[in-house]
């Protein structure tokens, strides 16, 4: 991301799961419906299975001179798919449990033979998906292909003939629809069971926020009234998939301001599928601001004829502070930070490095610049966000290890949020990593999960979640696997656990006193295993 860091939890959004009772406080939210919580009763990367084949969405059919407006739609309408989810979430202070049942709606477009598109935060998390339509007379079972939390998409399968026949795929538009455009959005909302149709015009498109953690990437503004249930819905221009309802902007704010995921974030995503890895869109990690301050220009030595942004970070090089990034890509940067594309769409620079696919002919991204009036260019290694320190579980399969009254978790964006990011006034270090979104070679922050679990062995100590683990005996470690390698071989007498965050207390134990309680700490939390699947070949002492 270029011009701020990334926000941890947007004041725009509400979470997935806010009852929907009180969802309208925020400015900008998830279209996501409730239907009827139930009281008592994958690889964490997103990357999508190994074997899943490429999908590619429905050509387009050519429309009979005869069809009117009301026969299109009515044969877009059989494809529009009413998705139940049963969902048995993990919260990320408790990771080796599951949270009671609660069932939501959404909707879904049928985009290739027995292949659903929906959002990400319809079915994140979901133990059960079921397909639902007029054309079904029960349920149809559905399984998750691949989920994309930074664009906020996921695509779900059925081998189910008889949905498939009743369900024919929908052509994706191919490009930008044009501002200005009738749009037809379908799905099914609150206030009903049957299909609801909705219409309006596509009113603006830009590169803004559409992950759930903010992520940036290609987005439709629409006038249509698109409301709760309608995420994951399609939005048809000409017969075609032109974008996916995710998001809208509240009532008290504006009036009928709903946005649509583009559909190029579509085809990104579906390829991605094919080759096996979901990484989401790339970045090369600049900081900037705008060029428009006279005194800035003037100190910077900037012609009129220059235009561009000044360089704040950017980590690993070349670019310095106060270079001058005039073109990214190919495209001239203008002074407030946009392109030009297709013509004459201004967007966020961002798109210009969002939309390249690395490539193992070609994965830097080339920029020019002005330092001290000399124009050079230089070469930016691309990556994406999949394999950033802080790190994202969309299966909700949180890594974890039980030590005593201790839970211990590799820092991830669900556990980050659930804090409320109280670290950062404690002078963490996990605040570089939050800026930084580069690669991170195997590097992990380890840190506090839970509040101490109760057991006389903790008495007089309090823990934080989200303080990070600095050493244990003064010994560091690389990431979580190391850490739990290291607690594993220990044989001191005492563990010493020292912590990053100022004013954080030590933690000292006797050894066989705290290894000695955590079978009976783990009795009474219902914990079944000491450590999650993924270091259960490290951890012996169980």
């Amino acid at each position: 991301m270029f011009n701020a860091p990334m926000q941890i939890d947007s004041s725009r959004r509400v979470p997935f799961a806010l009852p929907l009772a009180v969802a309208s406080c925020a400015a900008v939210f998830p279209l996501f419906a409730a239907v009827a919580p139930q009281e008592g009763t994958k690889d964490g990367t997103g990357a999508a299975k190994p074997a899943a084949p490429a999908v590619t969405p429905a050509a387009a059919q050519e429309t009979k001179p005869a069809d009117t407006a009301s026969d299109v739609e009515a044969a877009l309408r059989k494809s529009v798919i009413n998705i139940k989810v049963r969902q048995e979430a993990r919260d990320p202070s408790t990771p080796w449990k599951r949270e009671s049942p609660q069932e939501f709606g959404g909707s879904g477009v049928v985009i290739a033979p027995g292949k659903v598109l929906t959002n990400a935060h319809v079915v994140e998390q979901a133990s059960e998906i079921l397909l639902e339509t007029n054309q079904t007379s029960l349920p149809i079972q559905a399984e998750l292909v691949g989920i994309d939390k930074t664009r906020d998409l996921a695509l779900l399968s059925t081998t189910d003939e008889a949905f498939i026949a009743a369900h024919p795929p929908i052509p994706v538009l191919d490009g930008l629809p044009k501002e200005g455009s009738r749009v037809v959005v379908m799905g099914y909302p609150l206030g009903g069971e049957q299909l609801s149709t909705t219409s309006g015009v596509i009113s603006r498109i830009e590169w803004s926020d559409i992950g759930m953690t903010g992520e940036p990437g290609m987005r439709v503004q629409v006038d249509a009234a698109i409301n709760f249930g309608n995420s994951g819905g399609p939005a048809f221009v000409d017969g075609k998939v032109a974008g996916l309802a995710f998001s809208g902007m509240d009532n008290s704010m504006a009036d009928n301001i709903a946005y649509l995921l583009a559909t190029e974030e579509v085809r990104r995503f579906l390829d991605e599928i094919g080759q096996g890895k979901v990484d989401g869109n790339t970045v090369i990690g600049i900081e900037t601001q705008t060029l428009e301050n006279p005194a800035l220009r003037t100190k910077l030595g900037a012609s009129a004829d220059v235009s561009g942004v000044v360089v704040i970070d950017q980590k690993g090089g070349p670019l310095q502070a106060w270079d001058i990034l005039t073109k990214i890509n190919g495209f001239s940067i203008d002074n407030k930070g946009q392109i030009t594309i297709e013509g004459d769409r201004k967007v966020a620079m961002d798109c210009a490095v969002g939309r390249f696919v690395p490539t193992a002919e070609k994965n830097t991204i080339t920029v020019e610049y002005v330092r001290e009036g000399k124009v050079a260019t230089a070469e930016i290694p691309a990556f994406t966000r999949a394999t950033r320190t802080i790190g994202s579980y969309p299966d909700g399969n949180y890594p974890y290890l039980v030590y005593g009254p201790l839970v211990f978790s590799p820092l991830h964006m669900d556990l980050l949020r659930s804090t409320g990011g109280w670290m950062f006034f404690g002078e963490s270090p996990i605040a570089q990593f939050i800026t930084d979104e580069r690669p991170s070679g195997g590097k992990q922050v380890v840190a506090v999960a839970s509040p101490l679990l109760s057991h006389p062995v903790g008495r007089g100590y309090e823990v934080n979640p989200g303080q990070s683990v600095k050493s244990v005996n003064g010994k560091t470690f690389a990431n979580f696997a190391e850490f739990v390698q290291l607690l594993n071989d220990l044989k001191d007498e005492y563990v010493v656990f020292e912590f990053n965050e100022r004013g954080i207390e030590r933690l000292v134990f006797k050894r066989a006193e705290i290894e000695a309680a955590t079978e009976k700490i783990m009795d009474s939390n219902g914990i079944r295993r000491q450590c999650s699947k993924d270091v259960q070949g490290i951890w012996t002492k169980e």
